[in-house]
């Protein structure tokens, strides 16, 4: 990967790993905009309005770690600030070739996240404002994987609820990260993929009532796996 093939509008993650007053890492969301030194095509301009704010606090020396995903692979390489536009640009100079992580092959280690699974009425689907019910959650346990799509559960419950196939779904990476929504469950399979669990529950996202949610867990998604894989 090289950074001429990265499309306009790719989201971007972008942690300050070095050279910045705070001593914590600091996180930015950014957007690739455009090849910006286009003979050596070593810098490029990306779209972050707060680190384009923010630029005056970082030092000369600031090291941007930058990631990105594109179907099953995930690709990292480190950068440099160097300069601001109009238009919330960030003038970015590449540091390090582009490292490709292939999801696959980490695919036995996908996050674990403990999740609550509540049966949800189907004209409840539409939202937009979901909360968790008042009632105990039909299942309890642990995901066997997570993705922008939907979620895996290998469980010895048997899940059963009078709003079978719909399902509200209360996970999180951490307590900054919770996340609350509509399912429908598309798969029930008593030969689970594992020996943790005697079944496999497949869940599909439903977004329709959340357009920037999907966005929001691909993002949260990416970070958590990138942090396991340091």
């Amino acid at each position: 990967m090289v950074l001429r093939l990265i499309e306009r509008g790719t989201p971007l993650q972008v942690s300050v790993v070095a050279g910045q007053d705070s001593s914590e890492e600091v996180v930015y969301e950014a957007a690739f905009y455009d090849l910006h030194d286009l003979i050596r095509e070593t810098s490029f301009t990306m779209q972050c309005a707060e680190l384009n704010k923010n630029y005056t606090k970082l030092s000369r020396s600031a090291t941007l770690e930058i990631s990105f995903s594109k179907g099953p692979n995930i690709y990292t390489f480190t950068g440099r600030a160097a300069g601001k536009m109009r238009s919330d640009l960030v003038i970015v100079e590449q540091l390090t070739a582009i490292d490709t992580l292939n999801r696959r092959i980490y695919q036995r280690d996908e996050i674990l996240v403990d999740v609550r699974v509540y049966g949800l009425p189907e004209e409840m689907i539409a939202g937009p404002n979901y909360t968790i019910p008042e009632i105990k959650p039909v299942l309890v346990d642990v995901s066997f994987d997570v993705s922008a799509g939907g979620m895996c559960i290998l469980s010895n419950n048997v899940l059963s609820s009078e709003y079978d196939p719909y399902y509200l779904l209360d996970f999180s990476f951490s307590d900054k990260d919770r996340f609350l929504y509509p399912a429908k469950l598309v798969r029930r399979s008593k030969f689970a993929r594992s020996r943790v669990g005697r079944y496999d529950y497949g869940f599909e996202f439903i977004f329709d009532a959340l357009p920037d949610e999907k966005a929001r867990l691909t993002k949260t998604i990416l970070h958590k796996k990138l942090a396991l894989l340091r």
